[in-house]
């Protein structure tokens, strides 16, 4: 292995309904557990806007929609390890970032600060900090950055830069901008930018983000999101396709060749989940791409032991999903550098295969896995540090249950604390059996009145 980083903790301030929390891997799986609308969705959303700002991406629109209601900025803060690729953590760093409503418009990084602590050091190394609400000193710290303002002309670059990439809704310390400058101003990116550089590599080959709305073109049979992380030899191939349940897809060779082998890795797992299930690559033929490359064109079967290959598009949702993920869960197994967050991983699994499946995860995966679940099988599969729960208290978001004692479900702990009480805060914003028996009365009438 070559040196990594991997997610330590993540902590959201203004995000969504969190005003504060944080949440951290004691194990390689998290588990994010509670009510509807209580912030388990808010971790996913912002891995996924993390994604976005470390790729050096525009953020989109609806991103605004994330700062919470009358606050002027949401905050994501995330701790990784740094991994020498022999199993030692050689470092702590620490990545913050800030977005703020744009007086352009849309949604702008206002603020970023990369800090590195290194093992057995109490001092904490500051990289860099941008914050672009400052007038002067906006960069700092000033002495590692005084070359960007040595003369009149690079000042002026630098200021430029800063804005164009807030009118643009991008990172500035992750953007190809910022790079070149410090290179055209005779400085080494790698001694500069080292640390940032590691973390895009994260962000783009190693960190995958599932939202569940992002699965509703297979639920209607249209489409198939298919997520992949394929090694072989020394080559990676990663990313994300879409590929029609209704017609067949056509794909550049390259590319219908990665899908192909994928999927032949993934089946070896895929018979022993779903007992003697695979899916068929079916080529139809040579076909042209719309840019007009030689292409593939083929359809996704499902074939169950001996029995006909069926189209895809009439398996369950459920072993969809299984299909859609697979392929990253292989990787999280057996790589420590990938990371996969899911949003509502229940969905549609029966949920015996789901506690077994991550109880195998919990045990012996060598990367990461958060998840978001409101199926309760998994908290008797899982060890109890590999759980967290959301309160009812927006200041402080997250918990991970007191009063577990080595022979104690989780589950009953949990249940019995959403009943009685007696954690540190309060799990669950209790509802009341007969005043939604007695909503249910009221708002048929008031439907039989309109009629």
């Amino acid at each position: 292995m070559n040196p990594f980083v991997q997610i330590k903790s993540i902590a959201l301030t203004n995000f969504k309904n969190v005003e504060s929390g944080t949440v951290d891997f004691k194990n390689n799986v998290l588990g994010v557990y509670g009510q509807n609308g209580s912030g388990k969705t808010a971790l996913v959303d912002a891995l996924e806007i993390f994604q976005v700002v470390a790729r050096g991406d525009a953020l989109p629109p609806f991103v605004e929609n994330l700062i919470t209601c009358e606050k002027p900025y949401a905050q994501c803060t995330l701790v990784f390890e740094l991994n020498n690729g022999e199993g030692v953590v050689e470092s702590l760093v620490e990545y913050s970032f800030r977005i703020q409503r744009s007086q352009l418009g849309g949604v702008e990084v206002c603020y970023e600060q990369v800090s590195e602590k290194k093992s057995g050091k109490r001092s904490r190394s500051l990289i860099v900090c941008l914050d672009k609400g400052l007038q002067e000193k906006w960069i700092s710290p000033a002495a590692d950055w005084a070359f960007a303002f040595s003369t009149k002309d690079s000042a002026i670059k630098l200021e430029v830069i800063k804005e164009l990439t807030s009118r643009e809704h991008r990172s500035m310390l992750f953007s190809k901008d910022l790079a070149e400058f410090v290179k055209l101003q005779g400085k080494n990116p790698a001694e500069k930018l080292e640390i940032v550089d590691k973390i895009r590599t994260f962000a783009q080959a190693n960190l995958f983000v599932i939202k569940n709305n992002g699965n509703g073109p297979f639920s209607l049979d249209f489409s198939f999101p298919f997520n992949f992380r394929h090694t072989e030899g020394k080559n990676l191939s990663y990313g994300n396709v879409g590929i029609s349940l209704v017609q067949p897809t056509v794909f550049p060779k390259p590319l219908y060749t990665l899908i192909e082998n994928a999927f032949t890795e993934m089946n070896v797992v895929l018979q022993e989940i779903v007992p003697g299930l695979k899916v068929v690559v079916d080529p139809k033929g040579p076909q042209q791409t719309p840019d007009g490359a030689d292409g593939v064109r083929f359809e996704l079967l499902s074939k169950k032991g001996e029995a006909k290959p069926i189209p895809l598009r009439y398996e369950s949702e459920g072993v969809k999903k299984i299909i859609s993920i697979l392929s990253i869960l292989i990787s999280v197994y057996n790589n420590p550098a990938t990371c996969l967050a899911v949003d509502e991983l229940d969905a549609g699994i029966y949920e015996y295969l789901l506690g077994e499946i991550l109880n195998i995860v919990d045990e012996k995966a060598k990367g990461r896995l958060l998840f978001t679940s409101h199926n309760l099988r998994p908290l008797e599969m899982i060890k109890k540090d590999s759980l967290v729960f959301t309160t009812t208290n927006a200041t402080n978001r997250y918990i991970r249950l007191s009063g577990i004692q080595t022979n104690n479900n989780p589950r009953n702990v949990y249940l019995r604390s959403i009943s009685l009480g007696g954690q540190k805060e309060e799990i669950y914003q209790e509802t009341n059996h007969f005043k939604i028996d007695r909503a249910f009365r009221k708002a048929g009438k008031l439907n039989d009145v309109q009629n």
